[in-house]
């Protein structure tokens, strides 16, 4: 094993929970990270939100915890917290050693006896919670209001990802304990998690505490179908234009594309690199070209996001005149037509790939918290299939040739994208 392999080892309980466990006494914490293979995608429209609401709920109190879990897990950790996507919740803390056997004792309370103490005050509670950062990542928030357009029309009805993780309102507000309830026991069971252990622990005592705490939790089949990639109707390029009534002071310009580049697609890495060439730094293409150059733009952004059933790829440009929102569009266009004619140098490939190396090496530097080892870890037994993948994680990338990004920049060519105006109100 080479010095930057990380030794892992997998167990899987009689109710089927994996259990990922990544021994390194090097650490001076263990982090705990379990995910759970539900988020807004296993929602129905009417019920939109129920994936976050929930991931609230689960800091609210167990049968055997039933109090506030920051009050209890902060002192004892340095990070704690949960996110919830469209494909998955998960929940992480970084701890203490001495405190591991009293977290997997809690993170088991809750997974199996969280229902029994949940009550209409505490939905209420969090109701209001998750509407108040609605308000203020949509609502009151620069550009905002722009990200539920965009999903509702690129990803039309019923495509699952048609609407934003934390829903609409009017769903939120109408969301019952019953409702809460059911979503706890058909998705937050052992065969639907997976928990990943990374740090500075003891595996023979740590198994003992896994199979101590969780064995006995019984379990379910999920019956759903919203696992595998689907690809989006969106059919035709349509140009819209909004004005923003969010506190935002300049315009700005969004390209998106759905595409079929789902996690683990042949197309991921190619459309990765492309948009680290196009769009990442200030010797991307689009940064030279709007900002160093023509100074037309305040900001670039370019990303490419696989998720479980589709992909999107994003060119954001924070402009400084609403009047070079069409030549700016030119402007990038252009620019991917130069790449699938070939104008791009390998140097620029190699370039990418070093960046984004640096980036997955950053990641795994950390045992814990959101993309840490432990976090990774799930993420590759969940949609892998295979924990060990995060040892080859590079690998795919390492092999993209100029031809692969020049078959991206076709893929953009030849699909369908929104193209936004973003005005600001006077």
């Amino acid at each position: 094993m080479n010095k930057n392999e990380h030794l892992i080892s997998k167990i899987t309980l009689s109710n089927g929970l994996d259990c990922i466990l990544n021994e390194d006494n090097t650490k001076g914490y263990v982090a705990l990270n379990i995910w759970y293979h539900v988020g807004s995608k296993n929602e129905k429209p009417g019920m939109t939100g129920f994936a976050h609401l929930f991931e609230h709920l689960m800091f609210e109190g167990s049968k055997n915890c039933n109090t506030n879990w920051f009050s209890i897990v902060e002192p004892i950790s340095t990070g704690i917290n949960g996110s919830t996507n469209p494909d998955r919740t998960n929940y992480w803390e970084n701890i203490s050693p001495e405190y591991l056997e009293r977290v997997i004792f809690m993170e088991a309370d809750r997974m199996g006896f969280l229902t029994e103490v949940l009550t209409d005050a505490k939905l209420e509670k969090e109701k209001k919670i998750v509407i108040q950062e609605r308000k203020q990542n949509y609502e009151n928030s620069p550009y905002g209001d722009s990200e539920e357009l965009i999903q509702e029309i690129i990803f039309p009805k019923p495509h699952p990802y048609n609407w934003q993780t934390i829903g609409y309102e009017s769903d939120i507000q109408k969301a019952k304990l019953s409702e809460t309830i059911k979503f706890h026991k058909n998705y937050y069971v052992p065969s639907n998690a997976s928990l990943a252990i990374s740090g500075n622990f003891d595996s023979k005592q740590t198994i003992k505490w896994l199979e101590k705490y969780f064995g006995e939790i019984k379990t379910n089949k999920i019956n759903d179908n919203n696992n595998k990639p689907l690809t989006s109707t969106f059919k035709k390029t349509k140009f819209h234009e909004m004005i923003g009534e969010s506190p935002a002071t300049l315009p700005k310009l969004i390209t998106r594309w759905p595409t079929n580049s789902h996690i683990f697609s042949d197309n991921e890495p190619e459309l990765d690199i492309l948009s680290t060439i196009l769009g990442d730094g200030i010797g991307s293409r689009l940064h030279k070209e709007l900002i160093a150059k023509t100074q037309l733009a305040q900001s670039v952004g370019v990303s490419h996001y696989s998720s479980e059933l589709a992909g999107e790829f994003d060119i954001s440009i924070t402009i400084k005149k609403e009047e070079d929102f069409d030549e700016i569009y030119k402007m990038i266009i252009n620019e991917i037509k130069n790449i699938y004619s070939g104008k791009i140098s390998d140097e620029e490939i190699i370039l990418a790939k070093n960046k984004y190396k640096l980036s997955i090496n950053r990641l795994l530097e950390k045992s814990g918290g959101f993309g840490g080892i432990a976090d990774m870890l799930n993420y590759f037994n969940i949609y892998g299939k295979n924990p060990n993948k995060i040892n080859n994680i590079l690998d795919r990338y390492n092999k993209v040739t100029k031809q692969d990004v020049i078959n991206a920049s076709k893929y953009l060519l030849q699909n369908p994208h929104l193209h936004l105006h973003y005005k600001i109100k006077q």
